[in-house]
């Protein structure tokens, strides 16, 4: 550095910063021009600072001290003298320089590259979105019911709704149709009266825009424009279509009368049919699948849907009926390549506000599309899947601002002396800074405005990468750099920045006395860590974490509604990270004393020098084991996130389907067994190993004003227990041990009397006081399947019917049966049917109640096919008693109706006998409102239904495992008993507040909900299957094949369709290998560099060591013991860093795309692949560098080194 002393007045010291040279040891040369500037009358407090006599002029640029003249152009010639010295300052350590932009280009491109990745990511799942639902779903339709036909009203209608669409998306909209169909007519043949039978014809109007272009006349001519006699109704030709024309029976030609229903006095309007169309192709979206224009169907009368002309109904009929309405439907047909990630937003919005601006201005109309819902739903998707992202970003970031101050640090430290003889000679902190800003800021600028385009480059060529390819189709992902990419890309830049000049304001706090000081003594301890600010940090990281315990998730609700994220949320995990790499560092310290007194007794110098050395200056190996530590807990924890995230998409779709296939609401099962239930539907839908399972609902009575409701799953407990998936945190033992108390829990043999093979009657001798019609009589069987059938007992006519006396009631087994059993059903007649239970139903009630009985006595059967005409008196030919009722010991009162007993009696009663000794008296209460069904059954084993409660409801209900309960399912009560408990089970979502599962042996739960006679019988109503040898099919599949579901569920194609979402299968495989590979590489590359200078700062030392007797080996031994040392601790407390770290951010991070929790919740996995390839490259990188250092120690001159100490 030069400084001339200018000879023209008024004096000025004219600052000529020429440059600062570094000798080898990384100190500046002396700068004797400065003392001779000093000598002409510069101040010593001052860099650049002169006497003057005059008033001194504040600087016209940004450097501060340079030039007190009153013009600007000695400040600029003086900031570009600043500039020149920035400039070769960093020419003279261009290698370190090097490494310090590459941090900065990262910092800038990650921070870019969230939004340049999302806003891939979400296009892809935009157009994922968009792409899986039918096009018909985003037609935006315009419905508008029952509005007046006439031209003015019309017109009005038609012009607004134009305006508001066009408003609204016009720039979406590709072509409009309207169409229109009239009230309904009642149509008769011509000069016919309206006939009054209520299933009468009926016909309507109907126009479509363009109707021509998609169909095609099938017979016939086109009509022409109507004509109306002057005074009389109009007469129209009219069009029909082909299927309504052959279900109707109309030919081209026919006439007929259409009377307007809300105005009989009118004369009818004459339509001619003169064509039959058929549309061009019916999926096409013109028709929007509407099929019903062409035939109704859904009608019990035959309905004429008659096409004409917009102008038609306008102009014609509407002027004759001019109180007729029409409903109206506007098709805005849309592109959806024009929507994008963009747009879209602002679409939704558009939508919504159209919606409400058409029900506001036009009475009883209403938008229908599904594309402000897709949109809202990609929404929500995108918003919770970047939740992760960002968490994990974070982390990353932070991990590449302490790469910049460690290496910051470490080239302060070699500009040390520099910076402190600058100080000495009068530059104050801001100038100093001012040299290392511009320095910075030129970084800085460079990497925004690279670091978009390499996050860019580098993210484009994830789309051949194997989550893309399906996406991408092979090629590169198409991503856009916006402004907000920039945005980041400077915040980033700025973060560095601030890094870098953070260890050169700590720098110029020293003068030359404390650098000297400093040459001879290890690194004291920062204010960092000599006040504590460390354990501040843990406390605020306490506090953050409590926060979230208390929250449960990284999504707060706003107070309006809505849902956001609290960025000091988002960065507790990055807080937690440092917090405990801080406590390690705090601990380093004693742990390497200890490590040193431990090995105190070893032998040999290499391990002694280096534990020597280390524990003299721990803070000189800290921030190298602080990277490593860093840079290890986040490769495992994304290592732990991405293998636990993989394994939670397939327990998320197993947990979901339950079994490898699963069909769930199997209708019409009435009279199906479960097997047989099981063998159909895995027939019909390529299952194996399927297994009959029952669900239904229930509810508990907790209190008198409190209920608790719940799902009820009956299970075949081994078959169960091989075909679904489960998971052993789901309870507290293995699925084969948590159902072990079902499997016990069987229903008993039935033992009730048996029928004659080949019987075709069944039938009881009954005596009642009743009137007739009081009461009816049914009766339940079991056939050999053990499925019930109902059959209703016919008495006597009501004319032959006598109270007081033995009449007979009889069945015919033919048609079994209260009015809802299929025809094609029929018991399985293998095995004799037993009788299982005689129902009792009241009738009419009196006005008072009263107590009645009846007697029931010889329940016989016959095989004959056919009964005698007295039947009711005489009984069933060739009888052969079934049951005599002698003895009750096997028959009791019917129970279950209600939670309270039965009113009812079951008693033996031999003074009303008619065959043999005694008969059965059952006795009733004859109420309004009372009981509606009366009976006895056979006696049943007096078990309780053994149950597997959720967590849910026993702590609802306050119920414990081992308690006795009576739940209401099946249409009747039953006891049951809790036998152990479950969090989670495969199927059911847990909900606190009443969504609680229960499950049961099925057989047991079958027996116990079906012994209430005359109520219709359950039966199991879903098939899982642990095995499928083909494709699922879908319900209308399975309706040609006979079988009606709600819906069928599919392991494999759920997978596949979670795979196709972008959202879920390729955003985290991409942002985790860039983040973790630039970590990676950052971390080697600072490993490098903390060698390469650490060797250099210490080449004297290992001279003085050659000198002793240490030869060229050992003092690579030493360097490699130190590194070794260094790696092993960092990447060691690293990893036990990562694996809690992980653990505990998957509880906060536990949310799907749609933002509910993660069902079931995550379970913590590690990739080992991918922490050994970590491991792998950083070994790589330590025996490549200390073959490095081994090459630099064996060319080093012991004689020139001690030289270059003297200096």
């Amino acid at each position: 550095m030069r400084v001339r002393v200018g000879p023209q007045p008024p004096q000025v010291l004219d600052v000529d910063v020429l440059r600062a040279d570094v000798n080898p040891e990384g100190h500046p040369h002396r700068l004797a021009s400065v003392d001779a500037a000093a000598r002409h009358g510069a101040s010593p407090h001052c860099w650049g600072r002169a006497r003057s006599t005059q008033p001194r002029v504040p600087p016209a640029c940004g450097v501060r001290h340079i030039c007190y003249a009153p013009g600007g152009r000695e400040c600029m010639a003086a900031f570009t003298t600043v500039l020149r010295m920035v400039w070769q300052r960093s020419l003279g350590q261009w290698r370190l320089m090097l490494t310090v932009a590459l941090g900065v280009v990262t910092a800038a491109a990650l921070a870019a590259a969230v939004v340049i990745y999302t806003e891939a990511v979400r296009d892809l799942g935009l157009a994922h979105a968009l792409r899986s639902r039918p096009l018909t779903d985003f037609t935006i339709t315009v419905h508008s019911s029952n509005l007046p036909a006439r031209r003015r009203e019309f017109e009005l209608r038609r012009d607004l709704t134009a305006r508001l669409l066009q408003r609204a998306a016009g720039w979406l909209i590709r072509e409009t149709v309207r169409t229109g169909q009239s009230a309904t007519f009642f149509l008769t043949a011509p000069g016919q009266p309206v006939p009054e039978d209520p299933n009468r014809p009926r016909s309507l109007f109907q126009y479509v825009e363009r109707l021509s272009e998609h169909t095609r006349l099938v017979e016939g001519r086109a009509p022409r424009p109507p004509a109306r006699p002057a005074g009389g109704p109009p007469e129209i030709e009219v069009l029909i279509g082909r299927a309504a024309a052959e279900r109707l029976g109309v030919r081209p030609g026919e006439r007929f009368d259409l009377h307007p229903y809300w105005r009989p006095e009118v004369a009818p309007v004459r339509v001619t049919v003169v064509g039959v169309i058929e549309p061009n192709n019916p999926a096409e979206a013109y028709w929007q699948g509407r099929t019903d224009r062409f035939a109704v169907t859904t009608t019990s009368w035959p309905t004429y849907p008659f096409f004409t002309d917009e102008q038609t109904v306008v102009d014609v009929l509407a002027a004759y009926l001019p109180d007729v309405t029409v409903s109206y439907e506007t098709y805005a047909f849309v592109d959806i390549s024009r929507i994008n990630a963009r747009n879209a937003a602002r679409l939704a919005a558009d939508l919504r506000a159209l919606d409400q601006a058409l029900r506001q201005d036009i009475p009883y109309t209403r938008v229908d599309t599904k594309l402000a819902e897709t949109i809202t739903g990609w929404e929500q998707r995108l918003f919770f899947t970047r939740l992760p992202l960002f968490a994990l970003v974070l982390q990353i970031i932070a991990v590449v601002m302490y790469y910049l101050v460690m290496i910051g640090t470490m080239l302060v430290e070699r500009q040390a002396g520099e910076i402190a003889l600058l100080r000495s000679r009068g530059a104050s902190t801001w100038q100093v800074l001012a040299v290392y800003t511009i320095e910075g800021g030129a970084l800085a600028l460079v990497a925004t405005l690279l670091g978009p385009f390499a996050a860019a480059a580098v993210i484009a060529l994830l789309g051949p990468t194997p989550p893309f390819r399906p996406l991408s189709e092979g090629g590169l992902l198409s991503v856009t750099i916006s402004a907000q990419a920039f945005a980041l890309a400077l915040f980033g830049s700025l973060l560095a920045l601030a890094a870098l000049l953070w260890p050169v304001w700590r720098a110029t706090r020293a003068t030359i006395v404390h650098y000297k000081q400093g040459l001879g003594r290890p690194e004291r301890q920062s204010l960092f860590l000599r006040y504590y600010l460390d354990v501040f940090l843990i406390a605020v990281a306490a506090f953050l974490f409590h926060e979230l315990r208390q929250r449960g998730s990284l999504v707060t609700e706003r107070l309006f509604g809505g849902l956001s994220t609290d960025p000091l949320l988002l960065a507790a995990p990055s807080l937690f990270m440092l917090m405990v790499a801080l406590i390690f560092l705090r601990l380093f310290p004693l742990a390497l004393r200890l490590v040193a007194w431990l090995a105190r007794g070893t032998d040999g110098v290499v391990a002694a020098l280096g534990l020597a050395h280390m524990v003299r200056a721990p803070l000189h190996y800290s921030r190298l084991i602080l990277l490593l530590i860093l840079t290890t807990a986040v490769g495992m924890f994304a290592a732990g996130f991405r293998a636990t995230l993989n394994r939670s998409y397939e327990d998320r779709t197993a947990y979901q389907a339950g079994s490898a296939r699963r069909v769930e609401g199997v209708r019409d099962t009435i009279g199906l067994a479960p097997d047989r239930l099981a063998a159909t539907v895995a027939e019909a839908t390529s299952g194996t190993n399927a297994t009959p399972v029952w669900r239904t609902t229930g509810s508990y009575t907790i209190s008198q004003y409190r209920y608790a409701d719940f799902t009820v799953l009956g299970v075949r407990p081994d078959e169960f227990a091989r075909v679904a998936f489960w998971r052993e945190d789901f309870a507290d033992r293995s699925l084969p041990e948590l159902l072990k108390p079902l499997r016990d829990n069987r229903p008993p043999a039935s033992s009730g009397p048996t029928l004659p093979l080949e019987a075709v009657y069944v039938g009881v001798w009954v005596w009642s006081p009743l009137p007739a019609g009081a009461a009816s009589y049914s009766l339940r069987v079991v056939d050999a399947a053990g499925v019930p059938w109902d059959y209703t007992l016919t008495g006597p006519p009501p004319e032959a019917y006598r109270p007081e006396r033995w009449q007979f009631y009889v069945a015919d087994l033919r048609r079994p049966g209260l009015g809802r059993t299929p025809p094609a059903r029929r018991p399985d007649r293998s095995a004799p049917l037993r009788l299982e239970a005689i129902v009792l139903r009241p009738g009419l009630a009196p006005q008072v109640a009263e107590r009645a009985s009846v007697w029931l006595d010889a329940v016989t059967a016959t095989s004959a096919p056919e009964l005698p005409p007295d039947w009711w008196e005489v009984g069933l030919p060739q009888p052969v008693l079934v049951e005599g009722f002698e003895s009750l010991d096997a028959w009791e009162l019917m129970q279950g109706q209600t939670a309270q007993p039965s009113p009812g009696a079951l008693s033996r009663s031999e003074a009303r006998a008619r065959d043999g000794r005694a008969a059965a008296q059952l006795t009733f209460l004859r109420q309004r409102g009372g009981f509606l069904l009366y009976g006895l059954r056979t006696r049943g084993d007096g078990g309780r239904l053994s149950l597997l409660a959720s967590d849910t409801f026993l702590k609802q209900t306050g119920r414990r495992v081992g308690d006795e309960l009576l739940i209401y399912v099946g249409r009747q009560y039953v006891p049951a008993r809790i036998a152990d408990r479950f969090a989670l089970f495969p199927t059911y979502t847990p909900n606190p507040n009443g969504a609680h599962l229960l499950v049961a042996n099925l057989d047991r739960l079958l027996y116990e909900t079906n012994r209430v006679a005359g109520v219709e019988p359950n039966f199991a109503n879903e098939v899982w299957m642990g095995g499928t040898r083909g494709p699922a099919p879908d319900a209308a599949t399975l309706r040609e094949r006979g079988l009606l579901a709600d819906k069928v569920v599919d392991l494999e194609a759920l997978r596949a369709t979670q795979q196709r979402d972008p959202l879920v299968a390729a955003s985290w495989e991409g942002i985790l290998f860039l983040c973790f590979a630039a970590v990676l590489l950052l971390t080697a590359l600072g490993f490098v560099v903390y060698s390469y200078l650490s060797a250099q700062t210490r080449t004297l030392e290992f001279a003085v060591l050659r000198t002793m007797g240490l030869s060229g080996g050992q003092i690579v031994a030493l360097v490699g013991f130190e590194q070794a040392f260094v790696i092993v601790a960092g990447a060691a407390a690293g990893t036990l860093l990562g694996l809690p770290l992980g653990r505990l951010m998957l509880g906060y991070l536990g949310i799907t795309e749609t933002g509910a929790k993660v069902l079931p919740p995550f379970v913590s996995e590690v990739s080992w692949r991918t922490v050994a390839v970590a491991d792998g490259l950083l070994a790589l990188v330590f025996v490549a560098t200390i073959a490095a250092l081994a090459l630099l120690y064996g060319r080093l001159a012991v004689h020139r080194a001690l030289r270059m100490g003297e200096l």
